[in-house]
């Protein structure tokens, strides 16, 4: 009996918190191809990364994968390899719902890599011009609002105790407080 093959897929997913650029920088180093080559790993088509790996061989390329950003998928290959394979006549693998493409718009449901419409899609928008000459800064320190500007503090009530002067003759004063 011999071990049966995985291969490892890739769709153009991410792993939560990674962008496409860096995933893409990431491949680049990973695998040491140019942009063209990466480009065409994130087309949504599932793409066998590697194929005929053993199944650790398999979960370690999608741990690695993993580190560097992309989401990948294991697939077995088929019946597992003998000596002397038997012919057999294997089914063909339907794609997911998520893959199916509409033969009638030719649109996918295939996952989003980025914006939605193409750079000749999206609609020019001239840089608006906001006249700012009027503004001015005030120097460090202070307040930034006027003292005309800002709101009179209510009056302070105070309370004042009860005096009673003594007389002026003797130069003694004498005071109660209430109670």
């Amino acid at each position: 009996m011999t071990e049966s093959t995985y291969s490892v897929i890739f769709r153009g997913d991410l792993e939560p918190g990674y962008t496409v650029a860096d995933v893409k920088a990431n491949f680049a180093r990973l695998f040491k191809a140019g942009p063209d080559t990466v480009e065409k790993l994130f087309s949504g088509r599932p793409l066998a990364i590697k194929k005929g790996l053993s199944q650790a061989q398999a979960e370690q390329l999608q741990a690695t994968l993993s580190r560097h950003g992309a989401l990948s998928s294991l697939k077995p290959e088929g019946e597992p390899q003998q000596a002397a394979p038997a012919p057999s006549p294997a089914p063909q693998p339907q794609p997911p719902a998520a893959e199916k493409v509409d033969s009638e718009s030719g649109l996918s449901l295939a996952p989003m890599e980025g914006y939605l419409l193409k750079d000749h899609e999206r609609a020019k928008v001239d840089p608006v011009q906001v006249p700012v000459s009027h503004l001015s800064l005030k120097p460090a320190g202070g307040n930034l609002v006027e003292a005309s500007e800002q709101p009179a503090p209510p009056p302070v009530q105070v309370q004042v105790p009860n005096w009673q002067l003594g007389s002026h003759i003797s130069g003694k004063a004498s005071f109660k407080l209430p109670d």
